[in-house]
Order: C-alpha cells, then sequence, then structure tokens
C-alpha cells in the first residue's frame, strides 16, 4: 500500500504579523523572483508581493486565467499567458502594475517559460499544427512574428546566461501524475543553438522536469528519482556528471520552479505553497502570503436556465414533465402552468422518473456522501426518502408498472429491487463481465429484461421473474452479436432490442457500426402469421383510436382501469420468433415503442455537409410504413453522441404520450415534443428505401417540432458546489477505475489529504487542478479533470491559414513562399503561387520579414482573403488573388499528409520501390478505412513497413491484426492475366512495426499483439505504457473526469499489465534531435535495412543514408 503523507503544517499557519483583514492565501501557483519580490497566480489573477509575503499587488483583474507569470532580467517586466481572448496567448505587464501589452495573436495555446538573457523576448512553448510536438518559441517584446527558439520539439526550457545554448525537456508531462517510469519520461537536453548540436544531460526513466539555467553553470531541475513519488531539485553541472540533491523534502511535491536572472533564489510550488530556495546555502523558506482578495465572482449565485435541463421525465397524463437542472428537481407544464421546485440543497439530485401512479419521483442523488436512491412526494412536500444504502454507483432504474417497487443495477454489477414502502432490498442478478443494462418491466410486472455480457464479451437479453423468487435468468438471444437496450411492447407480447451484427469484446466496430437495428422476439407461440393482414383481429388498427376525453390528450388503447395482459413466455422457439424490424443504412441510436405495440419510434442519422444530421422516424412491426417525423441538429462537436449507443447526434429519451398522439425527447439540453400520425408513408414502404430530407419510401409531411418552454431559477453556492464535485469526482474513480486496488493506493487516504484544500480554492480550474492532484497519486493515463467545452473566455479567435509555409528573407525584407501545400487551398490554377515566390500583402496589409500576420489571418475561416504575391520582393508586377482560408486541424492534416508522402518516397528510394509503407495516424474508423486501401494498393510489395508512431490510440487494432494475419491460400489467375494471391484484402510479405515513445493505448496493443501472432518484427523505442480502456463522466457544472474502467494484459504466464508496461523493440532505433532538425529518419532506415535483409537482398548502398 503506497502511503500518503500529510500536507506540510508550515504552510497551512497564519502569520502573527498579518493585518487583522488579511488571511494566508493558499493554491498560490507558478511563482517568479526577481530582487526580493515575487510574482504568482491567485485567484487566476496575476500578482506580487515581497518575499516576506506582505505588500501584495493585484496586477491584472479579469475573468480570464492568468498563469505562469516571469519576470523579465531587469525586473521591469512581467510575462504571462492568459486566456482572455480565448486560448492563452504571451502578454507582458509592468511589474509595479499598468496596462497589459499582448504579444501572441495566434489560436494555440502559448504557455510562458521564461525569457531571453537580454530581455528582448519572451520563451514561450506551443503546439501550433506544425509538428507532432510541441516546440519552442521566442517573440520579441515589440511583437512581430514568434521564431523557432533552437530544438525540434519542447516543453519547458531555459536560455544559458549567454543566450548561446538552451535546456530543455523534450517531452511534455502530466506534472500531477506520480510514480510514472517510462518512455514519455522528461530529461534534460542541452542544445548548442548555432551549431545545432545536442546534447542529453540526464537519463532516467522518471522526472527530470523544469530545466532552469543558473549563471555559475549549474542547470537545476525538478525530479523523482528518489522514488516513492517525492519530488525535489537536484541540480548538475552543464557538462553534465553527477546530480546532486538540493531540498530535501520527505513529503509533498516540489513543482512549477523558476530561478532568479542572478542564480542565486529559487522560488517553486511545494505542497500547495510558495517556498524559497538560497541556492548558495540550499536553506528553503516557507513564504506565506497574506492577501486581502475577493474572488472575481460571487460564493453564491442565482443562475437562469431557460428550457435547459440534464434529463427529464413525462408525467403519466402528459401535462408536466419532470426535469434535472444543475442538480436541482422542477416540475414543469407542458403547456401552461406554473413551475415548481421539487429539491433544494447542495447536493446533485439527477436521473429523475415519475412513478406510474403519477404519485411519486424517484432520483438518484449524493445528498448522503454517496449515490443513492430517493423518492418525493411530486409536489415536494415532505422529506425525501432514502430507499438504498450500497456502496456502489446507481447506473439505471425503473419503476415497477403498479408503482410499488423499483428494480436498479448499480457498479458491482448486480441487480437489484428494492419495495418503496418497506425499503427492503432483493438481489436478483449479478453478472462477471461488466455492469447490468437498465432494467425494463413487462406491462403486468411479473417479468424483467436486460442485457448483460458473458465470457466472450458480447452482450445477451435475459428475462427474470421480477418476484425474486426464481433466480435463474433466461436467454432469449442466441446469436453471437451484441443485443441489448430491451423494450416489452405495451401488450407484452413482444420484446424488442437492438443487434449489432459485428463481434463483440471490444473491436473497433460494436455499436459504432452501421448494422446496429432493431429486433423483435416474440414472447408467445404464434397461432397466426403476423405479417397477413387477413389473419389479423379487425381492432387491431394502426392509428390510435379517437380520442375518448379523460386526463391526456386522448385516451389509450387499454382503459386505465383495465388490467395488462399477462406475459406470456413461450421459452420453444424463441429463436425463429425473432425477426428484423428495421434495415436503415444507418446505425440505430435509440427507440421507443409506441401504446399501440405495433409502431417503433427510432432514431438514426444521415449525412449531411458537415456532419450526420440525427432523424427520428417511425416504423410498423413488419417493417414497413416507414415514416420521417423529425430531423435534428448536427454535432456540436466532434465525438458527441446521443442515445445510448453514442449516435444521434445528441437525440435521446424517446417518450410517447400514452394516447400515442406525440412524442417528447431531449436533443442535447433542450426537451422537444413533436405530434405522431402526421407524416405520410406510401404503404408498403420499407425500412429499405432510400433515406433523404424527403422521407423514405415515398413518406413526406415532418412534423413540427416544439421546444418545451420554462424557466427556473436554481441558487448555486459555490463552495458548496465545488465541495460536491469534487466528492463526485473522487467517487467517480473509487467505483469506475479498472483496478478495484486502486494501484495500490489507499483511496480513502487521498481523499482525506486533499479535500481539505476544497475550502481555499477560488474558482474552477483551482479545484480541477487539485482533483487532478489527487488522480494523479494513482499513476494512470487516460485519466484527468477538464472544464467543459466553451469554458474559457467567449469569442476566441480561430486562425486561419493559407496552405502555403512562408519564410523570412532578411535581404529582400520580405516573406517567400518555402512550401505550397499540395491539395490545400493555395494550390490551385487561379492562384498562381509558387516556391520561392513573395508574399507582399494580406488583405491589402503590406508585409515585411518579421511582422505579424497570424492577426490579418485570425477569424477568417471559410472566407476568402486576397493575397498580394510577387515573384520578386517588391509591388511592381505583383498579382491578386483571393484564397479561402483554413483552420489549424485542416492545415495540420495538410502537414501530415506531406510527411507521410516524404516516408513513402524515402522508402521507395532506399529500397528500389521493393518495400511499401503505411503510417497509421490513429487507431479510429477512417485510419481503419484508410489501411484498408492502402494495403490493398501496395499488395504486390515485396514487404511493408507499418509505421504507427505518433499515434494516441483508438481501438482498432483487432481488426489491424485480423487483416494482417490472414496467409495466402490460394492463386486467383484469369485468362491472360497475372496470377495474384487469395485473400485479396491481405498482405503476406514480410513486414515490420514502427513504434515510438508516443504510440500510446490502442497503438501499443498493436505491436504487442503484431509480435505475440508471430507477424514480424517491431523497431523503434519502446512505447508510452498507456494502456487502459477509458470513458468520461460529467460533473455537475459540465466539467468532465476521465474514467478508465478497462484493463489490458498479456496474454502471458504473468497475466502482465500492459498499464505502465510498455512495449519494447525487437530492434531499438532512436532519432536524434539532430535527425529530426535535419530531416532524417534513422527509424524508418533501420526497418528498411531490416526487411532487405528478410528479403535476402543486399543491404541497400550506404551512401543512401546520409542522403
Amino acid at each position: 500500500m503506497k502511503k500518503l503523507y500529510p500536507l506540510a503544517i508550515a504552510l497551512f499557519i497564519f502569520s502573527l504579523a498579518s493585518p487583522a483583514f488579511a488571511r494566508e492565501a493558499k493554491l498560490v501557483r507558478y511563482p517568479s523572483y526577481n530582487n526580493g519580490r515575487i510574482a504568482f497566480t491567485y485567484l487566476g489573477d496575476i500578482w506580487t508581493a515581497d518575499e516576506n509575503g506582505q505588500n501584495a499587488q493585484r496586477l491584472t483583474v479579469n475573468k480570464a486565467r492568468d498563469a505562469y507569470p516571469k519576470f523579465s532580467p531587469d525586473g521591469k517586466w512581467i510575462a504571462f499567458s492568459s486566456d482572455r481572448n480565448g486560448n492563452l496567448d504571451v502578454f507582458i505587464i509592468p511589474s509595479t502594475g499598468g496596462t497589459a501589452k499582448q504579444l501572441t495573436l495566434h489560436s494555440a495555446d502559448d504557455v510562458v517559460l521564461g525569457w531571453a538573457p537580454d530581455g528582448r523576448g519572451v520563451l514561450f512553448s506551443s503546439q501550433r499544427g506544425e509538428d507532432f510536438m510541441a516546440q519552442l518559441y521566442v517573440v520579441s517584446v515589440d511583437g512581430g512574428m514568434p521564431w523557432k527558439a533552437g530544438p525540434d520539439m519542447g516543453s519547458s526550457a531555459s536560455f544559458s546566461p549567454d543566450g548561446k545554448r538552451i535546456a530543455y525537456n523534450p517531452k511534455g508531462q502530466v506534472y500531477w501524475r506520480k510514480y510514472y517510469r517510462g518512455a514519455y519520461q522528461t530529461d534534460v537536453w542541452i542544445e548548442d543553438i548555432s551549431a545545432k548540436k545536442f546534447t542529453q544531460l540526464t537519463d532516467f526513466d522518471g522526472l527530470d522536469s523544469w530545466p532552469m539555467w543558473s549563471r555559475d553553470g549549474d542547470i537545476y531541475f525538478v525530479s523523482d528519482r528518489d522514488g516513492g513519488g517525492l519530488t525535489n531539485l537536484w541540480r548538475t553541472s552543464e557538462s553534465g556528471g553527477k546530480a546532486e540533491k538540493v531540498t530535501l523534502f520527505k513529503s509533498g511535491d516540489v513543482r512549477f520552479p523558476s530561478i532568479s536572472s542572478d542564480g542565486r533564489t529559487i522560488v517553486f510550488e511545494h505542497d500547495f505553497g510558495i517556498w524559497k530556495l538560497d541556492t548558495a546555502s540550499k536553506k528553503v523558506t516557507p513564504i506565506h502570503l497574506d492577501i486581502n482578495a475577493e474572488t472575481e465572482e460571487n460564493d453564491t449565485e442565482m443562475r437562469a436556465f431557460n428550457s435547459e435541463a440534464d434529463d427529464y421525465d413525462l408525467a403519466p397524463n402528459s401535462r408536466r414533465i419532470v426535469v434535472s437542472v444543475h442538480g436541482e428537481i422542477f416540475t414543469v407544464p407542458v403547456e401552461e402552468g406554473d413551475v415548481r421546485q421539487i429539491t433544494d440543497s447542495s447536493a446533485r439530485d439527477r436521473a429523475v422518473n415519475y412513478s406510474p401512479d403519477g404519485k411519486w419521483l424517484a432520483f438518484i442523488s449524493d445528498r448522503s456522501g454517496r449515490e443513492e436512491l430517493y423518492v418525493v412526494a411530486i409536489d415536494g412536500s415532505g422529506e425525501a426518502q432514502k430507499l438504498t444504502d450500497i456502496d456502489a454507483l446507481k447506473l439505471g432504474y425503473n419503476w415497477s408498472p403498479d408503482s410499488k417497487d423499483i428494480a436498479f443495477t448499480s457498479s458491482d454489477s448486480k441487480l437489484r429491487k428494492v419495495n418503496v414502502a418497506g425499503k427492503q432490498i432483493v438481489e436478483l442478478d449479478s453478472s462477471r463481465y461488466g455492469n447490468i443494462s437498465t432494467p425494463e418491466w413487462s406491462p403486468d410486472g411479473k417479468w424483467l429484461a436486460y442485457s448483460k455480457a458473458d465470457a466472450s464479451r458480447t452482450t445477451d437479453i435475459y428475462l427474470l421473474a421480477a418476484s425474486g423468487e426464481d433466480k435463474q435468468a433466461h436467454k432469449i438471444t442466441f446469436d453471437s452479436y451484441d443485443e441489448r437496450s430491451p423494450r416489452f411492447a405495451p401488450d407484452g407480447r413482444k420484446l424488442f432490442f437492438v443487434r449489432s451484427e459485428t463481434t463483440g469484446g471490444g473491436g473497433g466496430g460494436g455499436f459504432g457500426n452501421a448494422s446496429v437495428q432493431v429486433h423483435s422476439v416474440g414472447l408467445e407461440r404464434l397461432e397466426r402469421d403476423p405479417d397477413d393482414p387477413e389473419e389479423r383481429p379487425e381492432a387491431d388498427s394502426l392509428q390510435p383510436p379517437a380520442p375518448e376525453g379523460g386526463e391526456g390528450a386522448g385516451a389509450p388503447r387499454r382503459p386505465m382501469n383495465r388490467p395488462p395482459h399477462e406475459t406470456k413466455v413461450d421459452w420453444a422457439g424463441m429463436k425463429h420468433r425473432t425477426r428484423q424490424v428495421t434495415r436503415m443504412p444507418f446505425p440505430i441510436s435509440n427507440f421507443t415503442i409506441a401504446p399501440d405495440s405495433r409502431t417503433i419510434v427510432f432514431v438514426t442519422s444521415e449525412p449531411s455537409a458537415t456532419a450526420p444530421t440525427p432523424v427520428i422516424y417511425s416504423i410498423q412491426e413488419d417493417g414497413k410504413r416507414l415514416t420521417r417525423i423529425t430531423a435534428g441538429g448536427p454535432p456540436q462537436a466532434e465525438g458527441e453522441g446521443g442515445g445510448g449507443f453514442g449516435f444521434g447526434g445528441g437525440i435521446s429519451d424517446l417518450t410517447i404520450s400514452r394516447d400515442g398522439r406525440t412524442l417528447f425527447f431531449k436533443e442535447r439540453e433542450g426537451i422537444y415534443s413533436v405530434p405522431l400520425g402526421t407524416g405520410a408513408a406510401t404503404a408498403g414502404a420499407t425500412a429499405t428505401a432510400a433515406v433523404g430530407r424527403g422521407g423514405a419510401g415515398g413518406g413526406g409531411g415532418e412534423g413540427a417540432r416544439r421546444r418545451i418552454s420554462f424557466n427556473v431559477r436554481v441558487k448555486i453556492n459555490r463552495p458548496a458546489e465545488w465541495a460536491e464535485m469534487f466528492g463526485d469526482a473522487w467517487r467517480t474513480m473509487k467505483y469506475r477505475f479498472y483496478d478495484p486496488a486502486m494501484h495500490g493506493m489507499d483511496w480513502d487516504a487521498a481523499k482525506a489529504k486533499y479535500e481539505p484544500l476544497v475550502q481555499d480554492i477560488g474558482d474552477r480550474q483551482e479545484l480541477l487542478n487539485i482533483i487532478n492532484e489527487m488522480i494523479g497519486e494513482l499513476n494512470a493515463s487516460h485519466t484527468g479533470a477538464a472544464p467543459p467545452p466553451g469554458g474559457r473566455a467567449a469569442g476566441g479567435v480561430s486562425t486561419g491559414h493559407l496552405g502555403i509555409e512562408l519564410e523570412p528573407d532578411p535581404a529582400a525584407g520580405r516573406y517567400r513562399v518555402a512550401y505550397v501545400y499540395e491539395d490545400g487551398p493555395a494550390d490551385k490554377d487561379w492562384v498562381k503561387v509558387k516556391v520561392g515566390d513573395y508574399l507582399i500583402a494580406i488583405g491589402g496589409k503590406q508585409l515585411k520579414a518579421g511582422d505579424e500576420y497570424w492577426q490579418l489571418l485570425n477569424d477568417r475561416l471559410n472566407r476568402k482573403v486576397e493575397v498580394t504575391f510577387n515573384s520578386k520582393p517588391s509591388d511592381e508586377g505583383a498579382w491578386k488573388t483571393r484564397i479561402e482560408t483554413i483552420n489549424t486541424n485542416v492545415y495540420s492534416n495538410l502537414r501530415y499528409e506531406r510527411w507521410v508522402k516524404e516516408r513513402r518516397q524515402k522508402v521507395a528510394e532506399l529500397s528500389q520501390g521493393r518495400v511499401g509503407y503505411i503510417h497509421i495516424r490513429a487507431m479510429d474508423q477512417p485510419s481503419l478505412r484508410k489501411f484498408e486501401k492502402e494495403i490493398r494498393e501496395f499488395r504486390n510489395k515485396d514487404a511493408m513497413i507499418i509505421d504507427e508512431r505518433w499515434n494516441g490510440g483508438g481501438n482498432i487494432e483487432q481488426e489491424l491484426l485480423g487483416i494482417l494475419v490472414q496467409r495466402e491460400y490460394q492463386i486467383w489467375q484469369p485468362r491472360g492475366t497475372e496470377a495474384s494471391g487469395r485473400p485479396f484484402a491481405g498482405y503476406f510479405g514480410p513486414k515490420v512495426v514502427l513504434q515510438n515513445w508516443r504510440s500510446a493505448s490502442n497503438a501499443e496493443m498493436f505491436p504487442a499483439g503484431f509480435r505475440a501472432l508471430g507477424l514480424g518484427k517491431v523497431v523503434g523505442t519502446p512505447t508510452m505504457g498507456a494502456v487502459i480502456g477509458t470513458g468520461s463522466y460529467s460533473l455537475i457544472d459540465g466539467s468532465t473526469v476521465r474514467t478508465p474502467g478497462v484493463g489490458v494484459y498479456l496474454a502471458d504466464p504473468k497475466k502482465t499489465n500492459m498499464e505502465n508496461y510498455g512495449v519494447q523493440p525487437d530492434l531499438r532505433v532512436d532519432n536524434s534531435p539532430e535527425d529530426n532538425l535535419a530531416g532524417r529518419d534513422r527509424q524508418l532506415e533501420s526497418a528498411v535495412d531490416e526487411l532487405l535483409k528478410q528479403l535476402g537482398a543486399a543491404k541497400r548502398n550506404i551512401a543512401s543514408k546520409e542522403q
């Protein structure tokens, strides 16, 4: 068991000399020192204070986050990063106060690291889409275009006192992650900038970060080489040698150190306070900062929410809906009436549902300190009653039809039911292979339907007697596919579900595959053909009956006082009573059954210009009368899913009123209704008809959807909410983390260590920092807390690109075109630009070499901008053209394709065309489709390099290996043609995989599987050691916590955990920084050599190596 040390008590002692109105500031970040003054970030702003903690001065005041302050060498200026324009840009401000000046204008994040020794430039790190990793830049204090500081990549860095060299960390880091050992370690390197020569100063498989160059020739840095996750300041000579420990902390973490320009003082974070080191004496002193200040926002706020909900449910009479909004529960009218607040607390109340008799509301709440089920009267009267007391997350639940019981599932993979009146809990079923789905009650309340996985990781539908007397669960689906989301027909005679006809087991397909369709299974023996209209009873009408009055918009098919049809299950012949209902070209994401028991309403998607558009259809159980009901909007962001299965553009929670006339659904934060039965459909039209805006099978007549309008106000107490969010994040990791032993960490002790800090935070980012520090104790990848999308300053800029590379020509005084990207916006006949031409102006504004031009391209996305070029550096003879700018992601794609093309050409050159080359950019579906295409294109090559360097993962390794593991079994040769092997989609020659330290997650599972299956050798460096299957959980304010829930292990006798493992190459080859700057790929060369060796060919000409 890993031990957690308490926070240093000295950090939290109030200064007796402090004024009565001041208090000691905690959670102070990013200190910098100059001549007795320190600069730091507190409450999201930049401050300065005396080194004794007195005379604090707030330099910046805004709702943005200002961070990473650094004094200039002369102490007159402070450089810092701020997201006040939507992303982190570099600013400078007088150290005595004044107006901040913005230096960088690109929409990428720019993180300030320090200053050039002459004080004329600010050093920063940024990832601007130009490479796989962040790079180091310098920007002049006078503004202008930043220039690269020297190295090929870098995160933290410091110039030598003479400015001729730079000490830096090539790789980035997750600073709050503790105990990591592996290939993604942060060593310190030195570059001689003019000579472009590099020296590796430290070689340790853990943390060697934040290098600082002192005037005495020593380089200080933070390291955890003592083990146990303990960090201290160390130093070593700039010429190398044994490192010496400088600070002697026995607990806590050293973070974000900064050295003074004279090298005498280093200030740093330690245990969430600021400390000072005298480098000569090695004496460390805590700095107690007494600050009297308020946060930018009030502790309490009455926040208005206009027609926004986290979840909802429709009342049985369809007149009202119940919603949970930012942790509180309200009932609101569908048409007219009053809004009623049901709960009012600092807890998070969510997942609310009406009881079928309309008397109660059930919901999940963490008001007891962990998630439990509660019920409360629909008018909010009386205290909410807690029904459960189980140490597990509550995942999904449903009321019994008689409103007496609630069946629910939990994160301990169990299915239970609880009696609402007596609170007795009965365990009904459990699963050894993951969680059980939300249970569905049969209309008569006698059966529960749900899905769970088996040893093959495929899910099936089960039926279980709801009484709990017979614990035998009956599997009612029998194919080797994933079947989920069972729904009983209201008459109890059928069960509907969705099936994905791709193999489960965690593959890349599953429910992201277009084969996800609705199926049904008849529970009773069929006495007549259900598809023969002559055999149907006359009363079995496809349309709902005429209204009879009563409390709903119309009477239900079954009078309310008549008992439901008894659900009778005939176990024999169930497989041949299973049939497919929908045959849509895109996946079904959500569905429900209408009261007539014959109409299925479902969500699928249709292609559009930007992203798939969710569309709601209805269809009859026989697959006929496909009718388009309404369409939603495209996803707001890539990866936004909806429904239960990750598609549908955010449409979920389909609910039909009891009279069958109105459909309610949730799309993003809005609740909508749309009439049913108004759309037209051609008789006999089936779900195989073409899908388009006009409907399917000739259908049309979309209903007009209406957003349910309501306004509620929620009282938000920020300190209480932050405490709830911290607890929620802690519980999320406790119950969802893949390893129940929490990587050997005492998780209760972690909570006890970090929770007291919550009372001292001043904004949400500080809360997320504390959560991340706690999560970092787990030493796990795929983790971290982050603010919600759009959480930064509104109105952020978006930088456009012209599809060309520019380089300054000092002699000409202009920018010269160095490269034109193939298929980019400048690669057009009418643009007429070529390499060597000069850029004269953008938007009519003249540009000289060194001028900052991003400001002329910001916020012009998808808009044409006038650009002036010339073959000479003057206005005479220049021509104007219009170029449609592209965003940084598209620009990065163009650079990537250039990178791949260059390597493919190099492989062809070195192997005389015998070896093919494929790069896998990510382990996602587009990369899989590209791989399938290219493996066919290059199938006649003698050998193949499969490069997955810089691949951050995904989930397609099974598909890739399934292609590569194939063996040639026949020869195919039509008359008069050359022979070819079968299967056509396979590759049968020698092959190697290229990997590096940035190959992560599923891009580590792939080379491990490649070698385990005997497919070939692996070349490169060890991989990152970041292999966990992860998900994401939303906190009450929309912030997210990544929650890895799946472990991956080697199939060896030890069942080696691939997390923190790192796949070792068969042939270790490193690309040096010199190689990278020169454009040489030594790993690629070695891969070609290895394959030529296997082919028995003469080794390529050594001279070509140096080309």
